[in-house]
């Protein structure tokens, strides 16, 4: 451990990884605070429409459920198999274990970090690795004020972090002043979004489950709709858009990938598949004005102008809270270079998009192994009570 006193951790994020480091952090008797700008598990909300590939076994831990099941009393708790929503993984288990009596006081919501950096040393024996977090946090009414912490978890995400659309990972000519037009997350597309896209010309751009989603939904929504006309660019080569995994075990996420794959190479006639396209061009026309899209496919100029542009391009590791520190860029670790300073979860895979949520529990585990100087430490060895 590094001090005699009980370690203040100061968590930025009240997502899922959030929420359970916090939980852990009390097991070991820390001090613990967490701030997120918005409500609990606010990038959750964001595509809670959607149905999780996991299984809800997998996206809770053993702490968590004897926490939750201690507040929710004889309310029914998903069972293992059982394949949620985002919204209802939030309803089930993420706020009731956030709203326990063990983490509600430790919740700064509507709080927002807006820089992390060191307190700066005053004599020349003082380590600056054992100096203090210094963090600089807005509230929900823009009054500011400095929090201080001896470790800070960064388990922030990526979702409003997306990849840029142009050649290169630079924005496209006109993709800054069109962003506000285009749609970057995963769309309620036959919910909420229905008539946004219904009979409407659709460019959609990106190759991953993101995007073999709005393709599902957007053939869907073409059948019942018949003006409704699809461009899904990719950058892949031609044939199946989404690689298929052996035996996958979420066979939630196989059946995406089957459904986006067969809808790439029938393109019947409401979608037209364009693999190993790049864009040069994104120009709004002004708000629902539409757009033109122009670039490359295999090699030769191409271009549309369309009613809607969706981006589901991926995300990337937003570092600039931590951009006065010795942070290294994500590579899976939640180690960073800067001692005490951990990111966690999906924004510690950087680039790579296949983090799973038990694979951030794996982190706090070890985390906290560290923390404490306790190799063998495992608060989720325990079975739920």
């Amino acid at each position: 451990m590094l001090k005699t006193h009980p370690l203040r951790i100061a968590i930025i994020g009240a997502g899922p990884i959030g929420i359970e480091a916090a939980l852990y952090a009390k097991a070991c008797g820390f001090t613990v605070t967490v701030f997120d700008r918005g409500p609990i598990g606010e990038h959750v909300r964001r595509w809670g429409h959607a149905r999780m590939f996991t299984p809800f076994g997998m996206n809770a831990t053993t702490l968590g459920l004897t926490e939750v099941r201690r507040e929710k009393g004889s309310r029914s708790i998903p069972a293992e198999a059982d394949i949620l929503t985002g919204r209802e993984f939030i309803e089930a288990y993420l706020r009731p274990l956030a709203e326990s009596e063990a983490l509600l006081e430790s919740l700064n919501l509507e709080a927002a970090v807006l820089q992390v950096g060191r307190a700066a040393s005053v004599k020349k024996s003082e380590v600056a690795e054992r100096l203090p977090f210094r963090l600089l946090v807005r509230d929900g009414a823009g009054t500011e004020r400095i929090e201080t912490a001896d470790v800070v978890l960064d388990c922030t995400g990526t979702y409003i972090t997306p990849y840029r659309l142009g050649d290169g990972n630079i924005p496209a000519v006109g993709e800054l002043a069109a962003r506000q037009h285009i749609a970057w997350g995963l769309e309620d597309i036959l919910g909420e979004k229905r008539t946004h896209y219904a009979n409407k010309s659709i460019v959609l751009v990106g190759d991953g489950y993101s995007a073999a989603s709005a393709i599902c939904a957007l053939a869907t929504l073409a059948e019942e709709a018949n003006d409704t006309w699809v461009f899904w660019l990719t950058r892949g080569p031609r044939g199946q858009p989404l690689p298929r995994m052996p035996n996958d075990p979420l066979k939630e996420r196989d059946r995406l990938a089957t459904k986006a794959n067969s809808l790439a190479t029938r393109c019947d006639g409401h979608l037209e598949f364009h693999p190993q396209t790049v864009l040069d061009e994104v120009v709004c026309h002004g708000p629902d004005q539409g757009f033109r899209v122009a670039g490359r496919s295999n090699g030769k100029p191409v271009s549309w102008e369309v009613e809607r542009v969706i981006a589901n391009v991926g995300y990337r590791a937003d570092l600039r809270i931590s951009d006065g520190l010795r942070v290294n860029d994500p590579i899976g670790l939640p180690e960073t270079g800067e001692p005490n300073y951990f990111i966690l979860g999906a924004k510690s895979y950087g680039r790579n998009s296949g983090f799973l949520l038990r694979d951030g529990f794996d982190q706090i585990r070890r985390v906290f192994a560290a923390l404490t100087g306790n190799a063998r430490l495992d608060h989720y060895a325990k079975k739920a009570a």
